[in-house]
C-alpha cells in the first residue's frame, strides 16, 4: 500500500491528516481525513459510492473541498503513478510548497 501524507487545516480550523494512496493487495485507491486527536472525519470505508472498489483518485478531490482542504496536485500525481506502476510500501509526507 502507498500512503501519501498531508497536514492541514479544514474549513472548521480543526488540525488534520490527510492520507490518500493505492492499496495493492486489494487494488483501489483509499483517502481519509483524520482530526489530530485521532477522529476518523471521512472514510472512503465509509463512503457507499468509494468502498474498496474506487479506482479513481480524482473522485476524492471535491471530497476534500467540502471540508476546506487543499493537497498538493503532486498527491493526486503520485497517487495515480502508484496505481498504474502497482506500487507497495511507499510513503511520502508531502508539504504545502509542493
Amino acid at each position: 500500500m502507498s500512503q501519501h501524507i498531508f497536514h492541514a487545516v479544514d474549513r472548521k480550523r480543526r488540525k488534520v491528516t490527510v492520507t490518500m494512496g493505492y492499496d495493492r493487495p486489494l487494488n483501489y485507491v483509499f483517502c481519509t481525513i483524520c482530526s489530530e486527536k485521532g477522529k476518523m472525519l471521512y472514510s472512503n470505508l465509509g463512503d457507499t459510492n468509494a468502498g474498496c472498489t474506487n479506482q479513481d483518485v480524482e473522485y476524492y478531490r471535491p471530497i476534500l473541498r467540502r471540508f476546506g482542504i487543499q493537497v498538493p496536485e503532486l498527491m493526486f500525481m503520485e497517487v495515480v503513478w502508484d496505481q498504474a506502476m502497482q506500487v507497495g510500501n511507499r510513503v511520502v509526507v508531502h508539504t504545502p510548497d509542493e
